[in-house]
This record gives C-alpha cells, structure tokens and sequence, in this order.
C-alpha cells in the first residue's frame, strides 16, 4: 500500500453541487473511517481541494475518485508520495 496526494482545482459552486455535498461527506467520512483517505482538505475560497489517499496503485486512486458524488467536477492530480507524517503515526515517549 502506498499513499497518494491527489489536488484538484473546484469550479464556481453551483445548486448541482450543492445537493450532492452531503453524500459526497458521508462517503468521504465513511472512506476516513476506514483508512483508505488519510486527509481531507479544501481552500477557504473554495476553489481547491487536497486529498491524501492509502492505496495498492494510482489506478486505485482513481476507482475511489471516480465513485464520490462531486466526481464529476472534480479534475485530480494524482502525485505518489514517499511517504505520509501525521500525529498518529509519531510516537511520543512516555514520561510514566
């Protein structure tokens, strides 16, 4: 398994949009969940998105992409990563 950044520039928000979020939130919750999708974020303008996938390949990537309700205004750019850092995997000492 490998980890994927994958960045997508939004266009203007539409009413179309609109009415797909909240399947497109609870599929992205349900993908967290379960530790396909690592990290979630988009630009306060609105106009980007970021998405940390962990995958097998790319192709994998883009299966999950393709199956979210906003898919279809969405134009990712697939990057593999060397790796991913994040609070969870960084073990602290215990002072115990």
């Amino acid at each position: 398994m490998y980890y994927f950044q994958v960045y997508s520039n939004l266009p203007e928000l539409t009413e179309e949009m609109m009415e797909k979020i909240p399947a497109h939130r609870k599929k992205i919750d349900r993908l967290l969940s379960m530790g396909r999708l690592v990290s979630y974020g988009v630009s306060a303008e609105r106009d980007a998105l970021w998405m940390t996938f962990y995958a097998t390949d790319e192709l994998a990537v883009m299966d999950i992409i393709a199956d979210l309700p906003l898919s279809e205004f969405l134009n990712p750019e697939i990057t593999p990563l060397m790796f991913q850092l994040t609070p969870d995997l960084v073990t602290t000492p215990s002072w115990n």
